[in-house]
Formats: structure tokens, sequence, C-alpha cells
């Protein structure tokens, strides 16, 4: 008889959580991320898909990338490859969703100086602590005005904006740090290997962190991650020493010319 009861109750967990999410949650967490998302960033944050499995929940996200500040040469500065999420079905019916683990593996992250005080991280982090605010105030907007939305689709959207999120994990594993540098007219990439990075427990001090926030909070750490092993690897110094490393080379020919009497000596 407990049995009965138990299984009944999961039918109608998912039930419940495939009716709050109708028309569809892949279509509410794209809209959702890729509005938010760039809005923050200040450039365009892209969703290519989300699943999850409504009785183990399990998901996986799909092609997430966020494009390149203006004026830098490559169109990402993130490429998020295979990330994994677990979550907490039971919390789907509530005002916080609990998310016990977002992980990500062998994302990609560019680094591309204009000049010596601007790079894409630098503009992006700024971009972040300049667009947080005001975005919370549109997530909030949104929420507050969700019944009033035309369609269905769009209501079930504004009312995602209305959740709350605990994240119990986030973490990064593998990820790559490719830094760009041009001398010369010719591109050049480096790649290093970026820490490991871990997030533990973002919402869980004030039961439940904003959509945005949590977007807000991931994307500076990761950030910050990677600026500092910029720092640590002196990517700073390569443009300079890829520049000499041509001098080098152009002195060489300079010099092997004039041993050969071509122009004296």
């Amino acid at each position: 008889m407990k049995k009965k009861y138990i299984v009944l109750g999961v039918v109608a967990l998912v039930c419940a959580a495939a009716w709050i999410f109708t028309p569809s949650l892949e279509t509410i967490v794209k809209t959702v991320v890729n509005k938010y998302g760039s809005q923050i960033t200040g450039t365009e944050v892209k969703l290519d898909g989300f699943s999850l499995s409504l009785t183990s929940g399990e998901g996986a996200v799909k092609g997430l990338t966020v494009a390149n500040p203006a004026n830098y040469k490559s169109p990402y500065i993130f490429n998020l490859g295979g990330v994994k999420v677990k979550v907490n079905l039971k919390s789907l019916t509530t005002d916080t969703i609990i998310i016990e683990e977002v992980i990500v593996d062998k994302p990609v992250i560019t680094y591309e100086m204009l000049s010596l005080t601007q790079n894409n991280l630098k503009q992006l982090q700024q971009n972040i602590a300049a667009n947080t605010a005001g975005t919370q105030k549109v997530e909030q907007r949104d929420a507050a005005t969700a019944e009033q939305a035309p369609t269905e689709e769009s209501k079930a959207e504004a009312k995602a904006a209305a959740k709350k999120v605990i994240i119990k994990l986030v973490q990064i594993n593998e990820g790559e740090l490719q830094a760009m540098t041009s001398v010369a007219g010719q591109d050049n990439i480096v790649s290093l290997k970026l820490p490991a990075i871990k997030i533990t427990d973002i919402g869980a001090d004030k039961k439940g962190e904003s959509i945005t926030g949590s977007i807000s909070k991931v994307l500076s750490k990761i950030l910050s991650t990677a600026s500092q092993t910029v720092v640590n690897t002196q990517f700073g110094d390569l443009k300079s020493v890829a520049e000499d490393n041509l001098n080098n080379v152009v002195g060489g020919v300079k010099d092997r010319i004039k041993s050969m009497g071509i122009f004296g000596k």
C-alpha cells in the first residue's frame, strides 16, 4: 500500500512539474537564460538546448556560448562544453528551485587584448558589474506582470523569472584558456589549463537567489579565475614577447644580408 502511494506521489509530482513548465521547459529555460544573460553581459548569450528528466532530475545543457564584447576578433569569450545538472524535483513546485549540482566539463575561454589596459575579460567583468542591478529590476518587473503576458508561453516565462534558485555546487573541470595575440597582422594563440573552479551554496544564505544573481555570480567567478590565470602566467606580456621575437628574427635577417655584402656593412 505504501508503495502505491509513493508511486502516486511521484506521478503527481511529475504532472505538477509538467504543468508548471508548460508549454516547454526547454523553451522557457532557453528564453530566460538568453534574455537575462545577454542583459547582464551586454553581449549575446545563447543557449542552444536544455533537457531535464522529470523522473531522475538529471539534465543537460547544450551549446552555451557568451559572445565577446565589440571590437574583438574571436566570436566568443566563453564556449562552455558539456554541462550536466541535477535538480531536486520536489523543489520544482515551490518558489525556490534547488539545483543539487552543475558540472561543466572542458569549457573554452578566450583571452584577447586590445591594448595594455583593455582586454575582453576585463570588459565583460565591467559589463556584469554595471548591468546586474538593472537586469534584476527587469526580472522583478517581468515576474510582477506575469499574469498580463499576452500568451501562455510568455506568461510561463515570466513566472519562471519569479523563481528563486539555490545552487549547491557548481564544478568546472578541465577548462582551457586561449590567449590570442596579434603581431604584424598575424594572430597567435597560446593555450593554458584553467584551474578547476568550485562554487558552493549560491543563494543558500538568503533562501534563494534570483536567476540574474545566479548567472552573475557564476560568470564573475569564471572571469576572475581566468583573469588571475592571466596574471599568474603573464599573458599580458605575450604581445611584447612576440614583438621582441619578431624583431630578433628581422634583426637576424638584416645581419645575414649585411654579411653577404648586398647593402654593404
